[in-house]
């Protein structure tokens, strides 16, 4: 887990201002930057479970916290902050732990090489396939997954329905594979887990300024080399790069770049 301290900002942080808010220690806004305020609450928390009272959340702190990231609170999956590749991995082992029927895997690697993870659940012989954030800006589909793979894990647990079916009929029947976040690179460009003015945060500044009219980053929806992944599909590739280019888009961009590929 990432060490936060005063001066931090990004996605963790306020993955733990969400955490200290439900404890009851954080009384401020959720906006992601490690301020006097998030100080406080830290300080507080760490007095109240006899932790060294220095206001830095390293390993110590965050493993005083790790029952409520796995669900203590009643909750595992946060639907109120920015959700980065980070957070969806700590959800992750979460569910890993809780929900040992799951099974969690690597489908391949990211341009910055992270991971690119998959979830099986099921064991029937229908297949179903589901995915989220080929845009970097609809992040929030991945939170909509997660969630969903979070109430399916419980009520198949604890053999209750979900959505008026029965959860272990439906694991009985039908096999359901997730990648919940496909483009994790464009989705922490966008969430702020690529801190501002470092070098992969300028490198695709230097890519948007060719595009002034798509706001950045709210307006990404690329990988973070400039190409748009929902465009990537061969069904169709040529008339899409022909319209793109039509379009203006003929270079890496923050949305509907399709590359320069003609084969596959």
């Amino acid at each position: 887990m990432k060490t936060l301290r005063l001066g931090s900002t990004g996605p963790m942080v306020e993955f733990l201002q969400n955490l200290l808010q439900k404890l009851g220690f954080y009384t401020g806004i959720i906006d992601g930057i490690f301020g006097t305020t998030t100080l406080y609450a830290v300080l507080a928390f760490q007095r109240n479970f006899g932790l060294f009272p220095d206001g830095i959340v390293g390993a110590t702190t965050w493993n005083a916290l790790s029952p409520y990231i796995n669900g203590a609170l009643g909750f595992i999956i946060p639907t109120n902050i920015s959700y980065s590749s980070s957070i969806l991995n700590i959800n992750l082992n979460s569910l890993r732990m809780l929900y040992p029927f799951i099974s969690i895997g690597s489908a391949g690697k990211s341009v910055l090489g992270k991971n690119i993870p998959y979830i099986k659940i099921g064991r029937g012989q229908k297949e179903v396939f589901y995915s989220a954030s080929f845009h970097a800006n609809e992040w929030i589909t991945s939170v909509v997954l997660m969630k969903f793979l979070a109430d399916y894990c419980y009520t198949y647990q604890n053999n209750l329905s979900i959505f008026g079916y029965s959860a272990r009929s439906l694991y009985d029947n039908a096999t359901i594979y997730i990648i919940p976040m496909v483009n994790p690179d464009g989705v922490d460009l966008v969430t702020g887990e690529i801190p501002v003015g470092s070098p992969l945060y300028l490198s695709a500044q230097r890519i948007a300024n060719n595009y002034p009219s798509i706001p950045f980053t709210d307006g990404w929806k690329a990988n973070i080399r400039g190409i748009d992944l929902n465009l990537q599909f061969p069904a169709g590739w040529e008339q899409a790069k022909q319209i793109k280019f039509s379009q203006g888009f003929t270079q890496p961009a923050p949305r509907d770049f399709v590359g320069f590929r003609t084969s596959y």
